[in-house]
């Protein structure tokens, strides 16, 4: 079964519209009042009609001239088939005539009919959206349409927030996906447009004239920068204004972070289709477009040779033929030279490359006599280095495997010596994965803090180095883990965290008792103030 597409922009936004007028209507059908019955009763077909419309547009159906609203919904049910299917029909029919006479001869409604129609109203609009998009209406945000996992997690993020009410939070989600999306655009700019190189610090004569104007200049490109794909300027620099601070966000209201939402969505959704359209070499994507790609799993052969004048050397190109797919190319251009070149007989200032096209260059003399043997080593290289990715493969899987045993092992003798871990610690083994750093592999041996422990990672590193059996820790924030030098057994592993355990718990004691007693403070003194006041 194939994933669906994902949706358009547009799409997004027109279907969080109707997520937000379908929230509407069900609020408006929760009052008892008779003054608001009749507004409840507009929105509720306001939904229908929408989302009915909407789909009908989008499935690119043919509606007749003056199409009223039950015509198009049975244009959109005879589409759509076994894939719609509700029993909803007859209350929506109902609630669309009542509607008309609601609203023109302000006709009085019973509430118990409006929860009914409130209730059909929303299965109606569900699975219409179920059936024509594949989603559930509930949980479509604006950061669907996003295709960076980070941003989208922080779009995402900042949507929920409004909806609970956290308007600061959102802000803060909101500002840390503008910034993402604003700091690649500027490494593409940076990298089309040359640096201007700065003066020595001894060749500024003004110092403080020479920092100001560093900061206006900084200034004006930052805003350039940023209004370049913003749809309205005005609207970055009430933007920048609102996130500068922090204190600012803290007290926004929920409107200014939906507004800040919308204005980001805007912004990195015209960042996105830059992106797709953006060629940061154009040279090399030439040369890839040039490949001549294999349709089968044969190894590649030569199509054709060129050779290219020199004032002391020939340039001698071997086209190739059947050179294997973008995901697997980079391999096998590695592989591929570093054969061709071990074997080379043509001296030491002779290389042979292999380029992005897939072809084979090196510099040959003006009379060689060795044609023979070159053509003998291309061929034979060519065959080699597909036994040579292979070999590769199974030593790389031999040693992913290897790898997790061990992590498997070592986390069955941890848990021999003791079935629990120190309660700030979630997790605690060897990574299934090797890092190389200055050409040496890093310990694999981690610990993997929990969410409250995270922040007290300072205090648990620096008591982690002190300990006799600890060389060096490495703190992962991101991963909430903390790497231990050396590898040390499980039984040492858990004497470590046993010794350093009463220090930490004491000091996160501590900590939270201290939130605690002055919560507590706060808490008396807004209670006593409040007294005072009389409220």
């Amino acid at each position: 079964m194939t994933a669906p597409a994902p949706l358009s922009p547009e799409t997004v936004t027109n279907l969080v519209q109707l997520r937000a007028l379908l929230d509407s209507a069900d609020k408006a059908s929760l009052s008892n009042s008779y003054v608001t019955r009749p507004m409840a009763v507009v929105l509720l077909d306001a939904v229908n009609e929408r989302a009915t419309h909407f789909a009908a547009t989008y499935l690119n159906l043919t509606i007749p001239n003056r199409a009223g609203f039950e015509q198009l919904m049975e244009i959109v049910k005879g589409q759509l088939g076994a894939r719609w299917v509700t029993g909803t029909w007859p209350d929506i029919r109902r609630l669309h005539r009542t509607r008309n006479l609601v609203q023109h001869e302000g006709l009085e409604v019973d509430q118990k009919n409006i929860v009914t129609w409130a209730a059909a109203t929303s299965s109606y609009t569900r699975s219409l959206a179920s059936a024509v998009w594949d989603i559930n209406i509930n949980e479509i945000t604006l950061a669907n349409a996003v295709k960076n996992d980070e941003i989208r997690k922080l779009l995402d993020t900042a949507e929920r927030k409004i909806k609970e009410g956290m308007s600061g939070e959102s802000l803060t989600a909101t500002s840390a996906a503008f910034d993402l999306a604003y700091r690649s655009w500027k490494n593409h700019y940076r990298r089309r447009i040359p640096f201007h190189h700065k003066p020595m610090r001894h060749d500024i004569v003004d110092q403080k004239g020479f920092k100001y104007l560093e900061e206006e200049i900084s200034e004006v490109s930052e805003m350039s920068l940023a209004v370049s794909l913003a749809g309205d300027p005005g609207e970055y620099v009430w933007f920048r204004d609102l996130t500068a601070h922090e204190a600012d966000m803290e007290v926004a209201t929920l409107d200014e972070a939906q507004r800040a939402l919308g204005f980001t969505f805007g912004w990195v959704i015209r960042w996105e289709a830059f992106q797709e359209s953006f060629i940061p070499n154009r040279r090399i994507a030439r040369e890839q477009a040039a490949r001549r790609v294999r349709k089968s799993r044969k190894p590649a052969s030569v199509h054709t040779v060129k050779v290219a004048g020199g004032r002391e050397n020939w340039r001698l190109t071997v086209e190739l033929a059947d050179v294997p797919p973008a995901e697997e190319f980079d391999t096998w251009q590695r592989a591929l030279t570093n054969i061709l070149n071990s074997g080379n007989k043509l001296g030491p200032y002779h290389f042979w490359s292999v380029t992005e096209s897939g072809n084979l260059e090196i510099w040959i003399s003006k009379d060689p006599d060795s044609a023979g043997d070159l053509a003998k080593a291309v061929s034979k290289a060519l065959l080699t280095v597909e036994e040579e990715i292979r070999k590769q493969g199974r030593e790389r899987e031999a040693s992913l495997k290897e790898l997790k045993q061990e992590a498997q092992a070592y986390a069955q003798n941890l848990e021999g010596v003791s079935p629990t871990l120190p309660s700030w610690v979630r997790e605690a083994g060897l990574a299934e994965r090797r890092t190389i750093m200055a050409g040496k592999p890093e310990s694999r041996l981690r610990i993997i803090l929990t969410d409250d422990s995270i922040n007290f990672w300072q205090q648990i590193s620096a008591a982690l180095q002190q300990h006799s059996f600890v060389e060096s820790s490495v703190v992962n924030w991101q991963e909430k883990e903390i790497g231990i030098t050396p590898e040390l057994e499980p039984a040492k592993l858990y004497q470590v965290l046993l010794d350093i355990s009463p220090e930490i718990e004491e000091f996160i004691t501590q900590k939270k008792s201290e939130e605690a007693r002055m919560e507590g403070y706060r808490t008396a003194l807004e209670n006593r103030l409040r007294e005072a006041f009389r409220l």
